[in-house]
C-alpha cells in the first residue's frame, strides 16, 4: 500500500524572475503574510530594482524573497528565533538569493546598533507584540531609512498606531479581511509630493 508523503508547509513567489520558487515555511509559532496580502503589498511597491531592504522579524524569508524576484539588490534580514535560522538560509539558497546579511538578533538591537539606511523597510512582527510603535520610532531616530525610502507594517485590521511616529508618516493604509499595511516615509518628502 502506498502512503502519501508528508508536504512541509510552504507558499511560493508570485511574480518575477524566480516566479513559482518553492519558500519552507519556518518551524515552531509563525503567522506568515497571505499570499493575497502580499501580492497587494508589491502591486502597490512596484518594480524594486536596485533597492536595498531591511526585512524584520523575516520568519522564513518570505518576504524579502519576493522582493528579491522583483529586483532588490542586497537586504539585511533579521529573526529573533535562531530555530528558524536553517530555513531562512534554505530558502535564500534555493532562490539564489546571495547579496544578503542575515542576523539572528532582537530587532530592537539590531535597530539601535545599524548604520546603514534602506529604501525598503519591512516589519512583520507578531499581531500581539506590543511595542511596533516603539520599534518605528527607533528606525526614525537612527533615520535608518534614505530620503525617498519607505516603510511598511502588517498588523490585524482593529489596530491603531500613530499616524506620525518621530520624523516618520504615514501616508497609506490598505485593508485585506483581517489584515491591513500602513505606510510610512519621512514627512519632508511627503509634504513635497502633495501628502497632507
Amino acid at each position: 500500500m502506498k502512503t502519501r508523503k508528508s508536504h512541509k508547509p510552504h507558499t511560493r513567489v508570485i511574480a518575477g524572475k524566480i516566479k513559482g520558487k518553492l519558500i519552507e515555511f519556518a518551524p515552531g509559532k509563525i503567522r506568515p503574510m497571505t499570499s493575497r496580502v502580499k501580492k497587494a503589498l508589491f502591486d502597490i511597491i512596484g518594480d524594486c530594482t536596485g533597492m536595498n531592504m531591511l526585512d524584520l522579524f523575516t520568519g522564513s524569508g518570505n518576504i524579502c524573497i519576493e522582493a528579491y524576484s522583483r529586483g532588490i539588490e542586497s537586504a539585511d534580514l533579521v529573526e529573533m528565533d535562531f530555530g528558524k535560522k536553517k530555513i531562512i538560509q534554505k530558502n535564500l539558497e534555493n532562490a539564489g538569493f546571495k547579496n544578503i546579511n542575515l542576523f539572528i538578533a532582537d530587532s530592537f538591537l539590531f535597530c539601535q546598533s545599524c548604520s546603514n539606511k534602506y529604501d525598503f523597510i519591512m516589519l512583520d512582527p507578531p499581531f500581539k507584540w506590543d511595542k511596533k510603535e516603539e520599534l518605528i520610532r527607533i528606525i526614525g531616530e537612527k533615520k535608518l531609512l534614505k530620503d525617498n525610502g519607505f516603510l511598511v507594517i502588517h498588523l490585524p485590521k482593529k489596530e491603531i498606531i500613530s499616524e506620525k511616529i518621530d520624523e516618520l508618516y504615514r501616508y497609506d493604509i490598505r485593508k485585506y479581511g483581517l489584515n491591513m499595511l500602513l505606510f510610512y516615509g519621512y514627512v519632508e518628502k511627503l509634504l513635497t509630493i502633495g501628502h497632507k
